[in-house]
């Protein structure tokens, strides 16, 4: 099998998940930021997956840099297409809408997303104390499931599978009609992350990368590091004069707070919580998502 999966990430999470099954399925795997500044992407490989994280999935799910690359990406009918999604709480409110939208765009771009699929793992911060019904909490226990149904979404990849379509369909028209009824205050809670007035015009999309408005930045701790930098995936931060400043170009991805390691970074106005990064990721691992060599098969 001729694979290439490229992936999104942040934490770490979305990463692990496109090794684990590029290895499988004896594929490769490249980053999606790398590919930011191309106008379009066409694919030599057969098989071609695409993991990425669950962001807002009340409104849209898919990150920002992911639905650009998907825009751009060539699609062939005679190859096999899959999207994998991480996620932190429940899939019903968080990867089926996902997905659902994932396989619009792509098919607006007049693509066929064959394969759709969900895992998850451990959520940004290990905040879970915003979900309203009882999660399980334990990291090693989520990561120990998250293997286990990578093994299942490897074993439907290599007999070319359709995923649980029919699942999240009946979700989507279901409860559908719920979630737009809250993006009326979801949309208000993000004007509010990206201070503006609650009367704006901006789209969501819009609001994303204004997110960083809410940044909490604590000078004391902050050594100059420029970790931050040297993480975010986007190139939105910038260290000036040892200290960071953030660009307005915002993917929501956590990766400064979650790597700063002298935890002087705060999202969304949380002053207190808990970093949280792939036990099996490193610092070197998420600086490479950025790396630009070898790009291939691009135009």
């Amino acid at each position: 099998m001729r694979a290439r999966l490229f992936y999104f990430t942040g934490t770490g999470n979305s990463l692990i998940a496109a090794k684990m099954i590029a290895e499988k399925i004896g594929g490769h795997i490249d980053p999606i930021v790398k590919y930011m500044e191309q106008q379009s992407v066409l694919v030599t490989e057969n098989v071609i997956g695409i993991v990425f994280p669950v962001y807002l999935a009340q409104i849209y799910g898919i990150p920002e840099v992911v639905k650009h690359f998907l825009e751009k990406l060539y699609y062939d009918n005679n190859k096999y297409y899959f999207v994998v999604c991480t996620y932190g709480g429940y899939a019903y409110p968080n990867a089926f809408p996902t997905l659902n939208n994932c396989n619009k765009l792509v098919r607006s771009c007049g693509g066929t997303i064959s394969g759709r699929f969900y895992v998850r793992f451990p959520i940004n911060n290990l905040d879970y104390d915003h979900i309203p019904v009882p999660i399980e909490r334990d990291t090693s226990v989520i990561l120990n499931k998250a293997y286990n149904k990578i093994e299942f979404i490897v074993d439907s990849i290599l007999k070319k599978k359709k995923g649980n379509i029919v699942t999240q369909n009946i979700f989507n028209l279901t409860l559908g009609r719920l979630f737009t009824i809250a993006e009326k205050p979801i949309m208000k809670s993000m004007k509010k992350y990206a201070k503006v007035d609650d009367d704006s015009k901006a789209t969501y999309h819009q609001l994303v990368h204004l997110s960083d408005n809410s940044i909490l930045f604590n000078k004391e701790k902050c050594n100059g590091c420029g970790i931050c930098e040297k993480v975010c995936p986007v190139n939105n931060i910038q260290v000036e004069n040892g200290k960071p400043n953030w660009k307005h170009n915002c993917e929501m991805c956590f990766a400064c707070d979650e790597w700063c390691p002298q935890k002087a970074i705060h999202h969304w106005g949380k002053l207190e919580g808990k970093n949280y990064h792939h036990p099996m990721v490193g610092l070197k691992d998420i600086m490479a998502q950025k790396t630009k060599d070898n790009i291939s098969n691009c135009t």
